[in-house]
């Protein structure tokens, strides 16, 4: 062997030397994470489990009954910070089990060791409702934030022909409609109590905003003055409805004190505003307007009308703002790029913008749940079909997932509410 083919040889050796101490640090490194707020630990799964697996938490429903089963594991498998796992590689065994009539039991135990870390109780109108209501006092006891679970969702679905109202759970285990109008239906948003929907329809020949309340099934007219009236958003503080209307030619922001008052003029522009929207304590609100050409978000001043530009330095065309209900910091929106539309979040703190979904759909109308790191949003197939999805802001690499299948019909258009 000649020496420049050793010395080659050497060089070669001393390559793949580095590269196998690299590979074993690197596999030895756990980074220390702790979910539910206990002491973080260190912690090595298996190979084959991704990065992504590794950030969330392991649990498994080994003694829970068949019946009740198929329920948690479509909750869970939901919520992006846990994963289903088998019973030796979870980190905790939780166990439900029905108490008669519509309550169930659960018990949180640690993972092999099966020791008791909670006992907890819930109840419902429906075994269903109960099972859910758990789902969110476990995600409480883990987690220290609120669960999803119990909340209900409105959207429209032209399941029969046309655009109605539908309300479901969380889960879309569960849905019914709540309109036959067979007219054109949009804008639905939930009262701050729950106990209704405000909506836009021109089933009176034009666009005029009603309510629908759920429990008399009465339909209020709130606003029909001359022009379109456009939408309405309750404050979630107060009784004070935000409107969309252009009874003075443009369509701009009016303030009623109840949803039946008369509402008062807030801003005065040339421009274009549309779809308002509250922050969780009531104290602020943000519109979609057209001021400067394109629409972008901004800030209305609730004392003067006045508008300022929210800079998202994203897209010259932003809009559907959504603010998040437990960090008054960030807000989720739609914009246009790509030569389509994706959802974002903006941080007021660091004033940037990061993307939340991606691929060769759309995404459209998004709204936080009540936990503050999932959003829903309508997902627009290039083939124009709409489906809702659910997407953990949070779990880094996350992937959103559908709540139903094609046998709901198109769906979009979410809002999302949750009884405190």
């Amino acid at each position: 062997m000649n020496v420049d083919m050793e010395c080659v040889l050497a060089k070669r050796l001393r390559v793949f030397f580095s590269f196998a101490v690299f590979s074993m640090i690197s596999l030895s490194w756990v980074l220390p994470f702790s979910l539910s707020g206990q002491g973080a630990k260190r912690i090595l799964l298996p190979g084959i489990e991704t990065e992504l697996a590794q950030k969330q938490i392991p649990i498994d429903f080994a003694e829970t009954s068949k019946t009740l089963t198929p329920l948690l594991k479509k909750a869970f498998s939901l919520h992006g910070a846990f994963r289903l796992s088998h019973p030796k590689e979870s980190r905790y065994s939780i166990e439900f089990s029905a108490k008669g009539g519509s309550q169930v039991g659960i018990s949180i135990f640690t993972g092999n060791t099966r020791r008791i870390v909670k006992n907890l109780a819930a109840g419902g109108d429906s075994i269903d409702d109960a099972v859910l209501s758990g789902c969110d006092k476990v995600v409480l006891e883990l987690l220290n934030i609120p669960g999803f679970f119990s909340g209900k969702i409105s959207y429209l679905s032209n399941l029969s022909g046309h655009k109605e109202i539908f309300v479901s759970n969380s889960l879309m285990t569960s849905s019914q409609p709540n309109t036959n109008f067979k007219k054109i239906t949009f804008n639905a948003s939930w009262g701050n109590q729950g106990q209704g929907i405000f909506f836009t329809s021109n089933r009176q020949l034009f666009n005029n905003i009603f309510f629908l309340d759920l429990s008399s099934r009465k339909i209020s007219t709130i606003a029909n003055y001359r022009g379109s009236n456009l939408s309405a958003v309750q404050n979630p503080r107060s009784s004070q409805v935000a409107l969309i209307l252009s009874s003075t030619g443009n369509p701009e922001v009016w303030i009623a004190p109840y949803p039946n008052s008369k509402p008062k003029r807030l801003t005065r522009n040339k421009s274009n505003e549309s779809g308002p929207c509250w922050s969780s304590d009531g104290r602020r609100l943000i519109v979609t307007s057209d001021s400067r050409g394109k629409p972008q978000l901004y800030e209305v001043s609730l004392s003067t009308g006045s508008l300022t530009r929210i800079s998202t330095n994203v897209s010259s065309h932003c809009t559907e703002a959504s603010w998040n209900p437990r960090d008054s910091s960030k807000i989720s929106f739609t914009a246009a790029v790509g030569g389509g539309f994706q959802i974002f979040e903006y941080s007021f703190q660091s004033r940037k913008s990061r993307q939340l979904t991606k691929g060769f759909g759309h995404g459209l109308q998004s709204t936080w749940l009540n936990d503050g790191r999932h959003i829903l949003y309508t997902e627009r197939s290039v083939k124009g079909s709409t489906r809702l999805m659910l997407l953990d802001t949070e779990l880094e690499g996350a992937q959103a997932k559908a709540l139903h299948g094609t046998n709901f019909g198109n769906c979009s258009q979410a809002s999302f509410y949750y009884s405190n």
